[in-house]
């Protein structure tokens, strides 16, 4: 079947007279999680990973990935594609392109799934060999015959009680910033931001509440450009009574080629679809710069950061009844890492506000969670045994708040050295939630204080240390995160209001994984000398597993963060937890002798 997908694509190349083709792990709106329908690097090369390039020329089909999916996509990938193991998370299929090709040779994309900024950064590189890289569109569309249908799922309002802020006052903030810095307008393509100036959720992506579309603001004028068929009568009743207009989603190519002359428009080519940022006249100027309605948009207000407290209690509830059930039940030895993520779905499914998983669960014992993005699958699932160490990283999706937490926990016998990891893990974990640290400090800064303890032993991780989290929105949000990186997300300052992931974490290859997740609220600590100083509260709530801690390794400092913390997790959880849990809680959280 493989074969036959790759003989029908070369046969399109073939009809384009193109050289090769390009197909990303993309979609219109540079989303990390992709709609099926724009699934078309999956469907030809059954490789499944979130991350990989594919390239087909006549003469050869190769695929490039990182490390986090070597394993993965030598698994799946048949011998009729070569996987090409990037050394960076750069684009070096364009260099191996370049090598390959002939002078004055095509290369083909599909012009809606490459931003701007990466195609004009290729055409610099091609021209020395006289490249062209031309939008050849979608070559599936044709030989795809079973794809899946477009989404277009219903449209809800996220209700003000829980944003905490009106389409109306955000819509104005937009403005004031175009005045600010005399631009005309702005062009919002991705859908999480959309999502939040609206108001509005959705569900055409897996695990992301938003639905495809693009938002369009001038000083004067809202578009929002949409499949018509997912807004209902009352939601477009209301967007109209705050002045946002509804057009058809295909409508945004003719209404970018109206605008008028020596428009300054605001739209960041790194998000910026090639084929939409080629429909802006040459008379207008785009004004490429990092998201303004990013930077709105990390700000949670209070409203949001009470939610999402509100949020973080009801999702403790669920994953401490899912490990104390885990606790009684491993013993039957018939859990696998599968079934048991159904039963933490299952108890969160039972929580007020609950609307499905924000990613899929990272369900892992013993050696497999040593692989930082391990996919747990039905048939391949390991079964669990009352020995060793499990790791579970996952979260909800609720009205009120979107949650990210990993915990680690002993199942049985365990061996010095995985507590001794398990504890280094820890400290790291509290060094970062201690922090205190001066206005314009960034995330690159920070990631040290979760590495040290393991760099004292030799030891490290592979992962950055941190996120941005959303609001009943995306898991993964930016700006800013905490990563060794000087680049991308890690360069952002951390101000108050920011929610941002605290994972350190330590893998050994082929015998266990650890990673501690809690999220962190930036918050304003005191101003001193005219330097503002800010802080970090840990805002989930759920034990760590203390019978993996050696406690003579944490300082007097440590053992009372850990106290504290659990304190404060029986104080918000037991209030509504039941006798039976209330009466696990207590001994999970009870302060060290």
């Amino acid at each position: 079947m493989t074969h036959q997908k790759l003989q029908l694509l070369k046969a399109e190349i073939k009809k384009h007279n193109l050289s090769a083709y390009i197909i990303p792990t993309s979609d219109p709106h540079k989303s990390e999680y992709i709609p099926n329908y724009w699934k078309t690097r999956e469907w030809l090369t059954d490789f499944s990973g979130s991350a990989g390039t594919c390239v087909v020329t006549n003469k050869h089909a190769g695929l490039w990935t990182d490390s986090r999916y070597f394993i993965q996509a030598e698994s799946q990938l048949s011998i009729l594609f070569k996987l090409h193991k990037l050394k960076t998370r750069g684009p070096e299929y364009q260099e191996w392109l370049i090598e390959n090709l002939d002078f004055g040779d095509v290369v083909g994309i599909d012009g809606r799934l490459f931003s701007s900024a990466e195609i004009e950064e290729f055409e610099k590189k091609a021209s020395e060999k006289q490249i062209r890289i031309i939008d050849a569109g979608d070559l599936f569309e044709k030989i795809w015959k079973d794809r899946p249908a477009l989404p277009s799922g219903k449209i809800i309002e996220h209700e003000l009680k829980f944003s905490g802020k009106t389409i109306s006052q955000k819509i104005e903030e937009i403005r004031n910033g175009l005045i600010e810095n005399r631009n005309t307008c702005t062009l919002i393509t991705a859908l999480d931001e959309i999502a939040w100036v609206l108001n509005l959720r959705g569900n055409d992506i897996e695990y992301n509440p938003v639905f495809s579309s693009f938002l369009f603001i001038s000083l004067n004028e809202t578009y929002l450009f949409v499949n018509e068929n997912c807004v209902s009568d009352a939601i477009r009743q209301m967007l109209k009574s705050v002045n946002v207009s509804v057009l058809p989603y295909a409508k945004i190519d003719s209404h970018l080629t109206e605008l008028k002359p020596y428009s300054n428009i605001l739209a960041d080519k790194n998000a910026l679809n090639f084929r939409l940022s080629k429909r802006i006249p040459k008379e207008c100027k785009i004004v490429s710069e990092p998201s303004f309605v990013a930077k709105l948009k990390v700000i949670k207000n209070s409203i949001e950061i009470e939610n999402y407290h509100q949020a973080q209690i009801r999702d403790g509830i669920a994953m401490c009844e899912y490990l104390k059930w885990l606790e009684e039940n491993v013993k039957n030895g018939d859990l696998t890492e599968y079934s048991v993520a159904l039963k933490l779905e299952q108890f969160r499914s039972e929580q007020k506000n609950f609307m499905g998983l924000s990613f899929g669960s990272i369900s892992a014992y013993q050696a497999n969670a040593a692989l930082p993005h391990y996919s747990v699958d039905r048939q391949t699932a390991s079964l669990l045994k009352p020995c060793g160490m499990y790791l579970i990283d996952s979260g909800g999706q609720y009205l009120d708040g979107t949650t990210d937490i990993t915990r680690t926990v002993a199942l049985g016998e365990v061996t010095e050295e995985q507590k001794v990891d398990f504890t280094l893990v820890l400290k790291g974990h509290i060094r970062l939630a201690r922090a205190k640290f001066p206005k314009g400090t960034k995330g690159f800064h920070l990631d040290t204080l979760a590495r040290l303890d393991l760099w004292q032993h030799n030891k490290d991780y592979g992962h950055g240390t941190g996120h941005g989290i959303g609001y009943f929105l995306n898991v993964h949000e930016g700006p800013q995160g905490f990563s060794q990186a000087t680049i991308g997300n890690a360069s952002a300052e951390i101000i108050p209001g920011m929610l941002t992931t605290n994972e350190p974490g330590f893998y050994l290859e082929g015998k266990y994984g650890i990673r501690i997740e809690n999220v962190l609220l930036c918050e304003f600590d005191n101003s001193i000398n005219d330097v503002e100083y800010y802080k970090f509260r840990t805002i989930t709530y759920c034990p760590i597993d203390k019978g993996l801690i050696v406690t003579a390794m944490l300082t007097s400092d440590e053992r009372n963060w850990i106290n504290n913390y659990h304190q404060m997790v029986y104080e918000y959880l037991s209030p509504i937890a039941s006798k039976k849990l209330s009466t696990w809680l207590k001994e999970k959280t009870s302060p060290f002798k």
